[in-house]
């Protein structure tokens, strides 16, 4: 894992550690971090950028972006999807 962040909110732990496990994962970067937010139930979008999948982890009043590299994003965004279907929005 990368960046300069290496501190992860307690809605994204679980994430990072499957992603850390899966073969097609080539770099995890830990991102920004917002806190004092609203509380919320936690939840998981995923948009594709150039070169990564974005995530943003939703916790119960926080947000942290993660970056996620691939040689296939398609099949990491879809393993997501469905590791994580109760979170994804």
């Amino acid at each position: 894992m990368g960046g300069s962040h290496t501190t992860l909110i307690d809605a994204a732990e679980p994430i990072v550690d499957y992603l850390m496990r899966h073969a097609r994962v080539s770099k995890i970067v830990a991102g920004h971090i917002t806190m004092r937010l609203k509380t919320a139930p936690h939840r998981l979008k995923m948009m594709e950028e150039s070169g990564c999948l974005l995530l943003k982890v939703r916790g119960t009043a926080s947000v942290q972006e993660i970056r996620v590299f691939s040689s296939d994003i398609d099949a990491v965004k879809s393993d997501i999807a469905k590791q994580f279907a109760q979170l994804v929005k």
